[in-house]
């Protein structure tokens, strides 16, 4: 099987976080199947030297010039995977569709290099529906490949991709019409692109490295510690979890607060911390790389996300894989994660909800076992799990293009 994968956004120098669950995944299929071939089609799409803004006219012509020094190249990151990058400027669909273009002709470029290398590609599979998916839909009209998508955009679909008359953008809805399968991450993501009329959906989870996130060695230690990684912005629920935290230093004052993240509400939340008297109990980590946001899974004794939309946060099965109870919202994807073996769930936006749930946390700790949470994490999101139900899709798309 030589199977060709194109994100729609990728980690790049200056956004290393930014779509790693993508590369994850292509790495988690290679590792698993390693008699197939993988190719990952990249283009700087969220590079922000290759990010041209209107607003920004006075910086076009400096990215302009850095963008010149950025060379192509081919990448061999495991023995059948390999990672392709061409660079193409991105901007507002309103002119000349967003270079979209150019876009698909540097992955029709990686294309060409895997074939020479590997053979005919059997199956395209794209990362979201844009531009991944329109992408994939081109290449695959040109070359006669099935193409599936794994759609990540939550709450789907964005303002953006919304017609005046509130109709989905072509856009969206000619890739996702006219692929072999559209794969939603969560129950409710794939009830929701069928309330949009979108043909062929299963679903599919997202999936976690269970050879890297693996529960720590220590006992409990005090203080008791609540971990949060997100962006920092306000559809994170960060301000309710302060509030919340705040009511729960009434009740429990040997507790802290650890956040990791950037984002642009980061310092209002830094002041309203401030604020609310409760600075001295919580702490900023900013960004965190792998092993650093390993090392504080299995730090802290629960995980906390409360957010007010999410689709399958990677943040609730990385702690759920580190044996880590959870806390986390009705706002989507965590309901089909969390039981009340593993955490618990609250209403979006309720501060008093958030601060009773991180209290019973608190209070009933040890009826969370850690070894029960990452079984129930493995049984449902391990690699090998995971794979079998994206490589079943694979095969059944190849069989219906013979």
């Amino acid at each position: 099987m030589n199977v060709f994968i194109i994100p729609s956004w990728y980690p790049s120098k200056n956004e290393p976080h930014t779509g790693i669950f993508f590369k994850e995944q292509a790495e988690a299929l290679a590792h698993v199947y390693s008699n197939s071939n993988f190719a990952l089609s990249t283009w700087g799409s969220h590079d922000k030297d290759l990010l041209l803004y209107a607003s920004e006219h006075l910086n076009i012509i400096p990215k302009l010039l850095r963008a010149a020094s950025k060379q192509p190249y081919q990448k061999q990151l495991k023995p059948n995977l390999t990672e392709y990058f061409t660079p193409a400027f991105t901007w507002t669909r309103k002119l000349f569709k967003g270079n979209i273009n150019n876009i698909v002709k540097a992955n029709e470029k990686h294309l060409k290099a895997f074939e020479a290398t590997v053979g005919k590609v059997d199956i395209i599979h794209a990362h979201s529906a844009h531009p991944a998916a329109w992408v994939a839909m081109e290449l695959a009209a040109r070359y006669k490949i099935p193409y599936v998508i794994t759609e990540h955009m939550g709450p789907f679909p964005f303002d953006a991709f919304r017609t005046r008359s509130g109709k989905l953008s072509h856009w969206l809805a000619k890739p996702l019409q006219n692929a072999f399968a559209n794969i939603a991450v969560s129950p409710q993501q794939q009830q929701t692109l069928q309330q949009w009329g979108i043909p062929n959906v299963t679903q599919i989870p997202n999936l976690t490295d269970e050879s890297k996130f693996i529960p720590g060695t220590g006992g409990t230690k005090q203080p008791f510690t609540f971990f949060t990684l997100a962006r920092i912005e306000e559809g994170k629920g960060i301000a309710y979890l302060l509030h919340a935290f705040k009511l729960l230093l009434g009740k429990a004052s040997n507790v802290q607060l650890i956040i990791g993240g950037e984002g642009t509400q980061l310092e209002n939340y830094k002041a309203l911390a401030t604020t609310l008297g409760i600075a001295d109990k919580v702490t900023w980590l900013g960004v965190l790389d792998r092993q650093q946001t390993i090392k504080q899974y299995q730090a802290c004794d629960a995980f906390v996300l409360p957010s007010l939309h999410e689709n399958l946060p990677l943040v609730l099965l990385e702690a759920m894989a580190c044996g880590k109870p959870l806390i986390s919202t009705y706002c989507g994807g965590p309901e089909s994660i969390i039981t009340p073996a593993t955490g618990l769930l609250v209403e979006p936006g309720n501060t008093e909800a958030l601060y009773l749930a991180l209290h019973k946390l608190y209070s009933n700790y040890n009826k969370y076992n850690p070894g029960v949470i990452r079984e129930s994490f493995c049984s449902r999101y391990s690699r090998q799990v995971v794979c079998q139900q994206i490589m079943d899709i694979y095969k059944a798309a190849t069989r219906s293009n013979l």
